[in-house]
């Protein structure tokens, strides 16, 4: 069954505030290489608030792996041609397409221009695509795999950064010589959705249930939630796992929330399976007050179907500025514009493309710092160093430099015909900023690979 473990994807997703609406319909092949051809134009390299993303230059030399005189070849982990799911976070080598088209058609990094390796891990293949970047690029960047645990020690081994997409493991989430735009840290975890709804859901809050994937990662999410809502007085009435890859009938499931008196839920799954969930939920003549769940879940496919069973009560933790007010001026408008140009039939409208996009940002003004010598320590170190990151204004303020949660929040209530964005009380834009909204966790829940772990140190960062 470990090979089925592509439900850790939502584990991922939960935990990083980042989210993906998936589509099955995609796929790409393995270790593909992708470029920008034709001149450089002469458009604005600004994106957001960054200025001068990409450049133009004359650069030199062949300082590390992967960096030639013209090129930098840099590696996308993806699982999109996992037999099990079709297509799996296509998003991740669709936003490596368009942002290495966009930046090289504005002179790439510093006159070299980007080659993205893309890596298949197909779920069950991580290390072994690990082990070929490792002979072949200069870093990973703006991807993931699901069973992401199976290649850092790999990873480390070569003694390769990570700017990453998202990571799911404990191994993974602490692991030297990863960055992250938008982290999924193994001490602190994000509260203040959960503060919101106790407000305005008391009884939710006094009779609240838990429901997860029976998966040892999606386990460690669900007992992290435990401790969270402990810090605020939550009363739960009912905890329970269900199978990996769903139940034939989710009745039994409704049945014993609605009997256990359930006002208040919190989901840790996929939305496909949450809209089946509903439906039971809706046969029995039964719906808590909220169902609280993460950013994956802004996901179309929670709309077309859940459908009338959706009965305004799902709310979604996200810090991404969201597509329903992505107006002309706004990074979010202007990565949907990229998106248009370069790769209309992409996935575009996903947060986890957006958290990939940001990835790639991240990588791109790092690297742009070092000038013509591009070294894997120059560029780890320089991305390390930030401690304030938009993504340009996609998603609220983040320490990419100490990998702690965001003190920012927003929400995305999922309705019948569509998501829009209650009231939060936003004190930063659209976000409700706060230190309070982060709570430092008292138990062990993992620790991750460190470059000792596989006889290396910092030292061997060249």
């Amino acid at each position: 069954m470990r090979r089925f473990r592509w439900l850790a994807l939502v584990l991922a997703l939960a935990m990083i505030a980042a989210a993906c609406s998936r589509s099955d319909s995609k796929s790409s092949s393995n270790s593909t290489t992708s470029t920008s051809g034709g001149s450089v134009t002469t458009t604005s390299a600004d994106f957001g608030t960054l200025k001068d993303v990409c450049q133009p230059g004359k650069p030199s030399g062949s300082p590390a792996q992967g960096v030639t005189p013209t090129e930098i070849k840099l590696a996308t982990f993806s699982d999109v041609g996992f037999a099990g799911r079709p297509g799996l976070d296509q998003e991740f080598f669709d936003t490596a397409d368009v942002f290495s088209k966009w930046c090289n058609d504005h002179g790439g990094i510093n006159g070299r221009k980007i080659v993205v390796d893309k890596r298949d891990a197909a779920l069950t293949q991580t290390k072994a695509q690990m082990t070929t970047s490792c002979a072949e690029d200069f870093m990973t960047v703006g991807g993931g795999a699901v069973l992401d645990q199976d290649g850092v020690k790999t990873r480390l081994g070569c003694v390769m950064p990570d700017i990453a997409g998202f990571v799911v493991s404990p191994e993974a989430r602490g692991a030297d010589l990863v960055v992250q735009p938008v982290p999924n840290d193994l001490k602190t975890q994000p509260l203040g959705d959960l503060k919101w709804l106790q407000k305005k859901f008391p009884d939710g809050a006094k009779n609240f249930g838990i429901l997860t994937g029976d998966v040892a990662t999606t386990r460690i999410v669900a007992d992290q939630s435990k401790e969270l809502t402990d810090s605020l007085g939550w009363k739960k009435v009912y905890d329970d796992v269900y199978p990996s890859l769903g139940p034939s009938d989710w009745t039994p499931y409704a049945q014993a929330l609605k009997s256990a008196g359930v006002k208040g839920l919190i989901w840790i799954g996929e939305p496909e399976f949450l809209a089946k969930l509903m439906q039971a939920m809706q046969n029995i003549g039964y719906s808590p007050e909220f169902i609280r769940t993460d950013a994956n879940h802004y996901d179309q496919k929670l709309i077309q179907n859940g459908g009338a069973a959706i009965k305004n009560n799902v709310y979604i933790r996200s810090v991404f500025f969201p597509f329903e007010e992505a107006k002309a001026g706004t990074a979010t408008k202007e990565y949907l514009d990229a998106f248009a140009k370069y790769l209309p039939s992409g996935k575009n409208k996903t947060y986890l493309g957006l958290q990939a996009f940001s990835a790639w940002l991240l990588f791109a003004q790092a690297a742009k710092e070092c000038g013509n010598d591009v070294t894997r320590k120059c560029v780890y170190d320089n991305a390390k160093k930030v401690k304030e990151w938009t993504g340009g204004g996609l998603h609220a303020k983040q320490n990419p430099s100490t990998g702690e949660a965001a003190t920012c929040f927003t929400i995305e209530q999922a309705t019948p015909t569509g998501f829009k964005t209650p009231n939060v009380v936003p004190n930063d834009g659209i976000f409700n900023c706060d230190p309070k909204n982060v709570y430092v966790l008292k138990k062990n829940y993992g620790t991750g690979v460190t470059l000792a772990d596989v006889g290396k140190s910092m030292s061997d960062l060249k």
